[in-house]
């Protein structure tokens, strides 16, 4: 019994140092992996930016997006959206409109972030989810299928989109919603409506 107490100490700095070195080797490998990943979601990002704008050869962040932002609290609908980025588009140096990536938390499963085209003058380009992983599938991750987000492309961006459950009227600017998942379908929509907010609020005419 004596001989087990006087080994106590001797395997608490055996653990202490285990746990030490575990902490250190998880941090390490933690930074080395870092920079991959973030570059890696950074080019994920620029391209579904360059899908939803297509001909464009530059797609760069706007100037004073914060101060923008402010300026837009005055105009949100819904203030659950959060506005992450907003970019020109450009081809040989000409303006051909916008990018906005916006994100509700209001998904499903949680959050669910888009990106949006917007010309000049007030057409949406092209419609992506960048995310909807907690989505159900077959249901709500039915949003991030071609079928579903080739509605938005043509639609106007000078009023709110609608969707329909009963058989979308494109001259009332709606899209179908997705069978069975209306709470996916009213946060994909209420996005896309806060950055055609931003856009005729903010950007229009600029």
């Amino acid at each position: 019994m004596a001989k087990s107490k006087s080994n106590a100490p001797k395997n608490i700095i055996v653990l202490f140092v285990v746990a030490f070195v575990s902490v250190a080797i998880l941090a390490i490998v933690n930074q080395i992996t870092m920079a991959p990943i973030a570059k890696a979601e950074a080019e994920a990002r620029q391209a579904s930016y360059m899908k939803v704008f297509d001909g464009a050869d530059e797609i760069t962040d706007i100037a004073d997006l914060d101060s923008k932002l402010t300026e837009y609290a005055a105009f949100v609908q819904d203030p659950t959206v959060k506005i992450n980025a907003v970019l020109e588009a450009k081809k040989g140096g000409e303006k051909l409109g916008y990018v906005i990536d916006a994100t509700s938390p209001n998904g499903y499963g949680g959050d669910v972030q888009i990106a949006i085209g917007i010309t000049n003058e007030g057409e949406i380009k092209a419609f992506t989810v960048i995310s909807a992983s907690s989505e159900t599938p077959g249901l709500g991750a039915k949003s991030t299928e071609p079928e579903f987000q080739e509605q938005f492309s043509g639609l106007s961006a000078l009023n709110p989109i609608a969707f329909s459950k009963t058989g979308a009227d494109r001259g009332k600017n709606e899209i179908d919603a997705i069978s069975g998942a209306t709470i996916t379908t009213t946060a994909v929509t209420n996005t896309v409506n806060e950055a055609i907010g931003f856009f005729n609020n903010i950007l229009k005419g600029e």
